[in-house]
């Protein structure tokens, strides 16, 4: 799954995980108990880190950032269940039910060793796997913070962990921006500031952005069905149930584009969302509309659907003149890669297609499904575009108060964190009425987003 910004808000559910568990594999009991500290929540938290991690992995963080990770996972998914348990050379596996819809996987990594504390942990949410794997980062406050970021983004580059672009700004003006690695491996080609990366599914932002414009202009409400703006859609039983709220929250019931079914057919018949439409309305929901939560790519597919029907002009085009032109994105858009395109990043991958993790570098197909990226995900950026974007939609550019607090859930000079990622893709911007960190990376998803959040915390630690 590729993670919008905007947390999804349920009433949190209570539940019972038992406390007596065997052991049946080294480090499970405290696999199972970090699921019970999290449920617990505070000081807790912490205090099961501090006695159940390796002194490695407490380094990686420090108390602020941990307590920030937690903040962050328990907005968004509430208290967690266990459902099953694997365990495999070394790695625990905690498959977990979220208290606010869907489920999650834990890996926790244990030391071989007794006492078999835990090394490292994995959070993986429909694919998409955040890790607690970077050195601490200390920057002044006050100070421009080029040197010290360099020489901590360059250990990352030159071990091959990272690949890409990064900038740092305050109040809207860049600070610290460099690139690193190649855009073409194949070719020796290497990153600049100014290159283009698929930012994956931070395309939502701007589908959501497209939406909130037609209901501020009052050519939608939210509460609309999506029979209202599509009557010829082809299951209209499920179009007469699904609103346009339920289609923006994940909570439609409609599944995703990445299926077996969907990844055996010629990406060259799907060009617009209406393709989409006809190939994925007759699969059956997979709850009812507001029952649950599943990311759902498809769903933001159809909200690119509603979106050509009521501006009356093509996708592609809407976003293009109405949030990247408007917001001065000069270098974005939505590009066929089967012409030749300058400035543009190819996406470089260890992921083999069984799920397995490879040791080489290979490039990743570009139409995974379309030529030409679709509203849920596959627009290109650049770390200047970003910034704009996020400047502008805080600034009120792009929406009025209204709908950008909308936008926000609350306050637009509150924190907030945009993210897409893909095998050879992961973008992220992290910001706040102040800082705002941008980093772009086509390679393989964990490292670069935890890298952005990890320098903007570095940079608002005790503001």
């Amino acid at each position: 799954m590729l993670l919008c910004m905007h947390a999804i808000r349920f009433a949190l559910l209570a539940l019972f995980v038992a406390t007596a568990v065997f052991a049946a594999a080294p480090g499970e009991d405290r696999a199972l108990a970090w699921v019970r500290a999290f449920n617990e929540g505070g000081e807790a938290f912490e205090t099961f880190a501090a006695a159940n991690y390796t002194p490695e992995a407490l380094a990686r963080r420090t108390k602020e950032e941990r307590r920030s990770l937690y903040e962050r996972l328990s907005s968004a998914h509430g208290k967690l269940e266990v459902l099953g348990v694997t365990a495999d050379h070394g790695t625990l596996g905690l498959k977990v039910k979220a208290a606010k819809g869907g489920t999650l996987s834990l890996r926790f990594e244990i030391e071989p060793k007794p006492p078999h504390r835990i090394a490292n942990l994995g959070i993986e949410m429909g694919g998409r796997e955040t890790r607690t794997n970077l050195p601490p980062l200390v920057l002044e406050e006050g100070s421009n913070p080029s040197t010290t970021l360099d020489a901590y983004v360059r250990q990352l580059a030159e071990a091959d962990r990272f690949a890409g672009t990064i900038l740092v700004a305050r109040n809207g003006e860049p600070l610290f921006e460099r690139a690193y690695g190649m855009a073409s491996r194949r070719y020796g080609v290497p990153n600049k500031t100014s290159t283009r990366f698929n930012v994956g599914s931070i395309t939502k932002d701007f589908t959501r952005t497209a939406i909130a414009q037609l209901a501020q202009a009052g050519k939608l409400k939210l509460t609309d069905t999506i029979a209202t703006h599509l009557p010829n859609y082809p299951n209209q039983e499920v179009a007469k149930k699904i609103t346009i709220e339920q289609l923006l929250q994940h909570r439609s019931g409609l599944g995703d584009v990445f299926t077996p079914r969907f990844s055996g057919v010629a990406k060259s018949g799907f060009q617009r969302p209406k393709d989409f439409i006809d190939f994925f309305a007759s699969d059956p929901l997979h709850f009812e509309p507001g029952q649950g939560q599943r990311y759902s790519n498809y769903g933001y597919t159809v909200l690119g659907a509603i979106i050509e029907a009521i501006a009356k002009q093509d996708y592609f085009d809407y976003v293009q003149k109405n949030v990247f032109d408007t917001a001065a994105m000069s270098g974005s858009g939505f590009f066929d890669l089967e012409l030749p395109i300058a400035d543009i990043a190819m996406g470089h991958t260890k992921r083999l297609g069984n799920g397995q993790e490879g040791t080489e570098w290979r490039e990743t197909m570009a139409r995974r499904y379309s030529t030409r990226g679709i509203p849920a995900g596959g627009s290109y950026s650049n770390v200047r575009d970003l910034l704009a974007f996020d400047r502008a939609i805080r600034g009120g550019r792009l929406l009025d108060e209204t709908w950008t607090r909308w936008y926000f859930g609350g306050d637009p000079k509150g924190p907030a964190v945009y993210a897409g990622g893909s095998p050879g893709v992961n973008a992220v911007v992290a910001s706040d009425a102040t800082w705002t960190v941008v980093v772009l990376a086509n390679i393989d998803p964990g490292l670069p987003e935890e890298l952005g959040e990890h320098i903007f915390n570095a940079l608002t630690r005790g503001r």
